[in-house]
Formats: structure tokens, C-alpha cells, sequence
């Protein structure tokens, strides 16, 4: 991690075994007294180890003993670079060939719920996600877990490639940090090492875009060909560079015991500032990250009594309004939502036999009578006292004409003070609303001879008798007997059921 890698510079440094503060100050005190400066008699955050010291120019930054010794560091790292993250690129190239070879594979991680769910929906050889029929049930579940099988695969596959793209990136890490230290090396030294400097921060920043592509599938793909190769791309000339900082940073004149102290000192508290920074950075992460994951889990369990309290009353009210249309035959009618991960299902009841998907037993006509109720359970539970306005455009198509009546009574004894409009093209659903008191001679339009030039031509509050009146009269019989053979049929169906005969 970026601290470890601190806390190793700060102990090089120092040349201690371990940050220990007895250790600590026992070196920097020996520096303190040759400088005259007072003793620091315990270590806190606030401690400034070159406290007193007056600094001038950034050579006094540069200690040259400890300089070489990140020098030799640095030589050996260079010496692992050819094999460095080598256990790790080979299975990234691994699964993203699996991925090429098989590209519906990814996809397979994206459908694993709706297989699931497939699955449990099997009845029959139908299969329950597309409708194609299949030679027999056994075959279909077959094919289901056989999907399943390989969305498990999938999944896996892509968790290890995240994960080797994380340690390909703690690698990174780690290698910028030294090329870091390498650079400072290179700018702090009076001998020129321009050149080598350069060939540090270029590679510093390529190694940093790298490290930001390695977080996603898309970006570990999109690397193939680096992985492929040197994916660190490490420069030719690096081991050069090292060599002639080293040579360099040995050039420079050996500094007297009294700037030796003074630059041991003021180095030692930009390491201690580095390491407490990426400590404290370290801290806080780990801090944001466990309350990031309270503040979810507190956000999971109220969201989910919302949800539980949304789908109970959207389900009351649904199963209500649905009794209410059916009560003749589904006065037990009740219906569950069962949330799952990415999705909600809705099972319904049939005649006291289960809960099954509305598609599974029940007609196209229940089906739209089914999609109307949700819709108005929804509209209530999100709207409460403002929902007042509705566009239904032909809702009940599919709903027979006695489901249709109640379907009246439904609207005005549930939702008294909402406007509904209702729009459609079956002259008796539009007459069986008028004499189920739904809506009135005046509240009603009529649209006919429509035209790209014109539009409809309308006629409002017009009766039956009197739209026969006016075909007779302009000697359109056909017409005028069509309407009056529909009326009739309506007429003498309407009356038989409001009968009972």
C-alpha cells in the first residue's frame, strides 16, 4: 500500500528496524545536539523532527548518504521489473481469451436472475421467458440450468479479473512510489540529471493512466495487447538512468557532518509528513468506507420496510379493485409481489388454487383488467388525494361486457373526485358508460370522418335515436340500420344482465 511504501522510505532513512518513537528520536535527538537544537522529548503528531532548523535553498533537502541508499534500492528493484506482476498477467489474459472465444459468456453474468426465475416458472413444455414451445419439460429445464451453469462460470470468471486487475494496481502503486523518490533523487542533486528525471515522471504518469483503466472488465480488455508485451512498458533505458543517478548523486561532494545533520533532519520530516499523510488518508478511507457501508445497510433495511409497506398496500388495493370488477367469480381473489434482485414479481390467485404469474392461467380479458387495477393502485399510493386526473385510452378491449359494467362502478365508487377521460372506438363500451352513469350525454364526444386535412369532425351529446334520425334524413339507411342493430344488440344484452336472465 501507499503507506507501507512511506514507512519503508522513512525507516531507510532513519536506518531503524521499525518506526518505533524511542527509535525515532533516539536518531534524530543525535542529529538535534550536534545541530545545538534542543532535544524532542516524546513523539506526537504534531512533532516537527527539524524543528529549529533554519532551512534555505532545496539543496537542504538532499542528505547524499540516504539518497544512495534509495539509489540501491532502486537497483534492485530494477532488477524484478521482468517478472514483476508476470503471476497475475497470465491469468488476466486467461479469462479475457475466454471472454473472446465465447462472447455471450459476459452476457451470461447480466440474464443469471431471469434464468432463475425461469426456472421456477417452468410448467409444462412451454418455455416461460420466450413462449417457444420444446420438445418436453425434462429439455427445458435442462437447457435452463445448463444457462445457469454458465452464468455461474461467467460471474466467476469476471470476479478473478477484477481481482487481478486490483493486485496489477497495488503493483503500480508500489512502482510509482519509488519512481517518485527516484525523481526528487534526480531534481535534488546539484550534478545535472535533467535527462534522468524526465524518464522517471514520463513513465510515472503512463503507469498512472494505466493503473485507471485496471477497475473494469471493459478497461482490463482494452489492455490485452499491453499485457501482452511489457505491460509496464518499463523504459529501455531505466536501468541506465538509475546507474547514472547513482554515479551522479556519488559525484556530489560529501556534504560536512553539520549539513549531513541538517538535510538528515529535514528529510527525515518530509518522509514522517509523507507516511502521516498517506496514514491518515489510509485512516480515513477505511473510516468513509465503514460508514459508507452502515449508512447502506441502514438505507437497506428502510428501504426494504418502505418497499414491504409500498407493495402490502399496492397489493390490497389492487387485489380490491380487481375483486370489485370479478366479484361474481373471483370474490377471493388476492394477489403477492415478491421482490427479488432487480426485479418484482406479481403471482395472482386462480380459484383457490395458488399464486401463479397473471399469464398463466388467466384470459387476454383478466390480463387487461388486471394491468388497469395495478395501474390505479399504483396512481393512489403514489398520489393519495392529488391523483384527480386520468387518460385511459380503450383499457378494456379485452374485458367482456359484465366485467366492463363493473369496471364502471369500480371508477366511480373508488375514485369519485378523479377526472377520468376515456377514450375508444367501440360505440357500446361508450353507450354501456353512459347507462352505467359513468359519464352523461354532455360529458361525451363523438369523432368521425377523420381526415389528414381536416382531423375528426365532431359531434357532442348526440343520442342513438337521434344519430339515426340524422342518417335516415341525409338517406344513408345503411347506416342508420347498422347503428340501430348495434344499439339493440347492446340494449337487450345490458337489460338481460341487469335482469339476471
Amino acid at each position: 500500500s501507499g503507506s507501507q511504501d512511506a514507512k519503508d522510505a522513512l525507516i531507510r532513512h532513519l536506518q531503524i528496524e521499525r518506526p518505533n518513537a524511542e527509535l525515532v528520536l533516539s536518531t534524530i535527538n543525535e542529529k538535534r545536539v550536534l545541530l545545538g537544537l534542543e532535544e524532542i522529548k516524546a513523539l506526537t503528531q504534531e512533532t516537527q523532527l527539524d524543528a529549529g532548523l533554519e532551512t534555505g535553498d532545496s539543496s537542504s533537502r538532499f542528505n547524499k548518504a540516504s539518497a544512495l541508499r534509495d539509489i540501491g534500492v532502486l537497483t534492485e528493484f530494477a532488477e524484478t521489473l521482468d517478472d514483476l506482476g508476470a503471476e497475475n498477467v497470465v491469468p488476466v489474459l486467461g479469462d479475457i481469451k475466454k471472454l473472446e472465444d465465447d462472447p455471450a459468456l459476459f452476457v451470461m453474468v447480466q440474464q443469471r436472475t431471469l434464468i432463475e426465475k425461469g426456472l421456477d416458472l417452468i410448467d409444462g413444455p412451454a418455455c416461460p421467458l420466450c413462449d417457444l414451445p420444446w420438445e418436453d419439460e425434462e429439455h427445458l429445464r435442462a437447457h435452463l440450468a445448463a444457462r445457469l451453469e454458465k452464468s455461474k462460470e461467467a460471474k466467476a470468471l469476471t470476479d478473478n479479473l477484477i481481482a487481478c486487475g486490483s493486485r496489477l494496481a497495488q503493483i503500480i502503486t508500489s512502482t510509482t512510489s519509488k519512481l517518485t523518490t527516484a525523481s526528487d533523487i534526480a531534481k535534488a542533486i546539484e550534478v545535472n540529471a535533467k535527462e534522468e528525471a524526465a524518464l522517471f515522471d514520463a513513465w510515472t504518469s503512463d503507469l498512472t493512466t494505466l493503473k485507471g483503466t485496471l477497475g473494469t472488465i471493459e478497461g482490463l480488455i482494452g489492455q490485452k495487447e499491453r499485457f501482452e508485451a511489457n505491460w509496464l512498458k518499463v523504459p529501455a533505458e531505466f536501468k541506465a538512468a538509475i546507474s547514472n543517478l547513482e554515479t551522479k548523486t556519488k559525484a556530489v561532494a560529501d556534504q560536512s557532518s553539520i549539513i549531513a545533520a541538517q538535510t538528515f533532519l529535514t528529510t527525515a520530516q518530509l518522509r514522517l509528513t509523507d507516511y502521516r499523510k498517506r496514514k491518515s488518508d489510509e485512516i480515513h478511507s477505511e473510516k468513509a468506507a465503514a460508514s459508507a457501508k452502515r449508512a447502506y445497510d441502514v438505507y437497506c433495511k428502510v428501504m426494504e420496510k418502505e418497499l414491504d409497506s409500498l407493495y402490502e398496500a399496492v397489493q390490497n388495493d389492487f387485489s380490491a379493485y380487481y375483486r370489485a370488477i370479478n366479484e361474481e367469480d373471483e370474490a377471493a381473489f388476492n394477489a403477492k409481489f415478491t421482490p427479488t434482485e432487480g426485479a418484482l414479481a406479481l403471482e395472482v390467485n386462480f380459484y383457490e388454487r395458488g399464486l401463479f404469474p397473471p399469464g398463466a392461467y388467466h384470459s387476454e380479458g383478466h390480463q387487461d383488467g388486471m394491468g388497469v387495477c395495478l395501474y390505479l393502485a399504483l396512481m393512489k399510493r403514489l398520489f393519495g388525494n392529488e391523483f384527480t386526473f386520468a387518460l385511459l385510452d380503450d383499457v378494456v378491449m379485452s374485458v367482456d361486457a359484465g366485467h366492463r359494467y363493473q369496471f364502471c362502478k369500480l371508477l366511480k365508487t373508488h375514485f369519485p373526485d378523479t377526472q377520468f377521460v376515456l377514450t375508444t372506438h367501440d360505440r357500446l363500451w361508450a353507450e354501456q358508460m353512459k347507462s352505467a352513469g359513468l359519464v352523461s350525454g354532455k360529458t361525451s364526444l363523438v369523432f368521425h370522418s377523420w381526415s389528414v386535412d381536416t382531423g375528426p369532425l365532431v359531434e357532442s351529446g348526440k343520442e342513438i335515436w337521434d344519430e339515426i334520425d340524422v342518417a335516415l334524413t341525409k338517406g344513408k339507411v345503411e347506416i342508420a340500420a347498422l347503428s340501430l342493430r348495434r344499439h339493440l344488440e347492446y340494449f337487450a344484452t345490458h337489460q338481460c344482465d341487469q335482469l339476471g336472465a
